[in-house]
């Protein structure tokens, strides 16, 4: 754990290095720069010449193996044939009524050309789900990944468009050609409508290949499309969802309206119609915002995002049903550590010690400061090595609890 802050704030983290980070996501280019340089302000093309850059991630055989041991369903497929999205009900009408022969019907589109969009591929394929772990937990943001399998042959998904988040984009198998054009609204949010047709934009301000190995960065907004080459193109969009400063503004003036009557007034009656009530709304406005401005905490704003940050990563709970199992044999010699990729933040105040972590609190007396503190801070342990006052089934009940609440495992 870090050094505590005058509020007796600390934060803890694993030590397990993940399979992948940002680091290298975008390598060469350092996270420094990437923030810096790239993030929410231009693209950054990184074309490597390493094809197995990015192997453990994602395969074609992968791909395969997650649309033949599934059944389509429109939560988590769309077939997309240049520009148009073909529902999945439309596959069961297409066969025998029903989407047994669902997936037979699904790749017969795609022989036809049509790009098959897997999403939220990181709930069903643990590499990508750890990839956005270590993600979340590096940038405080939340992420998700889809999966896009287009046919050779030239063949086009999606027509240009931008998105209202940003995107990685990592080039698993063959090759897809990539034009951007210019971006007609800055940093959109999903209240943004896109229905300008391809002929609004333009001609492409830049063209490239990705092949596997490579990767790109788009900021929201950057308007793109993308076309496969002769052979079929497999690639993987990691979504960012951070924490915006409208949704931190939004929460605080929330906040006021919970906490402040006057914020929850009506303008008066008849004002649409009346130039002086108007005119006295105008001022009841600013005094609103005066006091808005002279309440709202800053502090309590950051640590509200950042709470929301938190929020966003899963639960690393891998082993936890087995966990709770083996509790019954659990004594001050069985070894136990913090779940890997775990963050966890221990706040001492006001005579009580809070544990926060997988979005809830474990709260527990201030007095056992130094064990805690020793808990958070060893990444392995067993029960007998944690100093401080308690006893020895002290010991075993503080390590039972956190073994219980999923911010210990078993080894």
């Amino acid at each position: 754990m870090d050094e505590a802050s005058p509020g007796g704030l600390k934060e803890a983290a694993s030590r397990t290095q993940p399979l992948f980070n940002l680091s290298r996501l975008i390598h060469p280019v350092e996270p420094a720069t990437f923030a810096t340089d790239y993030w929410e302000k231009q693209p950054l093309v990184i074309q490597r010449a390493d094809p197995d850059h990015y192997r453990d991630l994602f395969t074609l055989a992968d791909v395969d193996h997650i649309l033949s041991t599934s059944r389509p369903r429109g939560s988590d497929l769309r077939v997309l044939d240049n520009g148009k999205e073909i529902p999945i009900s439309e596959l069961a009408s297409a066969g025998s009524g029903n989407l047994m022969n669902g997936l037979e019907v699904l790749y017969d589109r795609y022989r036809q050309g049509a790009t098959l969009n897997l999403l939220f591929v990181q709930d069903r394929w643990k590499p990508l789900r750890d990839l956005c772990q270590s993600l979340a937990a590096e940038l405080s943001a939340g992420f998700q990944t889809n999966v896009y399998l287009t046919p050779g042959g030239h063949a086009q998904g999606l027509k240009p468009h931008f998105d209202t988040h940003d995107v990685f984009v990592i080039q698993v198998y063959g090759t897809k050609h990539w034009c951007l054009y210019d971006s007609p609204i800055q940093l959109p949010v999903h209240e943004h409508v896109h229905g300008a047709s391809a002929a609004d934009h333009g001609t492409p301000v830049r063209e490239f290949d990705l092949r596997p190995g490579d990767m790109l960065y788009l900021p929201r907004g950057i308007v793109h499309a993308a076309t496969s080459e002769e052979t079929a193109s497999l690639h993987v969009t990691i979504g960012v969802l951070p924490v915006l400063w409208a949704t931190v503004i939004k929460d605080a003036v929330e906040k006021m309206v919970m906490d402040d009557h006057r914020f929850r007034q009506a303008l008066p009656l008849g004002f649409a119609s009346d130039e002086s009530l108007q005119e006295s709304a105008r001022g009841r406005a600013s005094e609103l915002l005066e006091l808005l401005h002279a309440t709202a905490s800053p502090a309590d704003m950051v640590a509200e995002a950042a709470r929301r940050a938190r929020l966003e990563r899963q639960p690393v709970l891998q082993g936890h049903l087995l966990d709770i199992e083996a509790l019954r044999s659990l004594d001050l010699e069985t070894r136990v550590r913090q779940r890997p990729g775990l963050l966890a933040r221990l706040t001492i105040e006001d005579g009580q010690a809070r544990l926060d972590f997988h979005g809830k609190s474990v709260r527990l007396p201030a007095d056992l400061t130094e064990e805690l503190h020793f808990v958070t801070e060893t990444e392995e342990f067993v029960g007998k090595d944690i100093p401080g006052g308690l006893d020895e089934h002290g010991r075993l009940v503080l390590i039972g609890t956190l073994v219980r609440e999923g911010f210990l495992t078993l080894s």
